[in-house]
């Protein structure tokens, strides 16, 4: 697998909820690296190195009624949520949160040694 770059991301460490008064939907932004058995956000704020993908899933996610997310569940109860910030977060909703799952998907179906259609 080819190692694929996507430039400001949106990243999440945990849901975002409405009781937590937060303005913006995301908590950091930054760079996302997928690798052959790797996926990494570096961001302005912190640096995550995801290897064990336990489950990935693709939807709304807490407030931000606007924009779909990609959820990584890894580790033992780990979670990372990511979309894609460019055009002023308007860039998810013309496609690019869907590439990220895609390969997200691909890394994932890897790991698990699955075909690229499967999941």
């Amino acid at each position: 697998m080819a190692l694929q770059t996507f430039d400001k991301v949106w990243y999440r460490p945990n849901e975002n909820r409405w009781r937590d008064m937060k303005l913006l939907a995301y908590s950091d932004i930054g760079r996302l690296v997928i690798g052959e058995n790797f996926l990494e956000f570096k961001g302005k704020k912190e640096i995550v190195h995801i290897t064990n993908i336990r489950q990935i899933s693709f939807g709304i996610q807490g407030r931000d009624f606007v924009n779909y997310w990609v959820t990584v569940d890894y580790d033992n109860g780990k979670r990372a949520f990511f979309a894609d910030g460019s055009l002023m977060g308007w860039g998810g909703i013309f496609g690019g949160t869907r590439r990220i799952l895609q390969a997200v998907k691909k890394l994932y179906n890897a790991q698990a040694g699955l075909s690229s259609e499967a999941k």
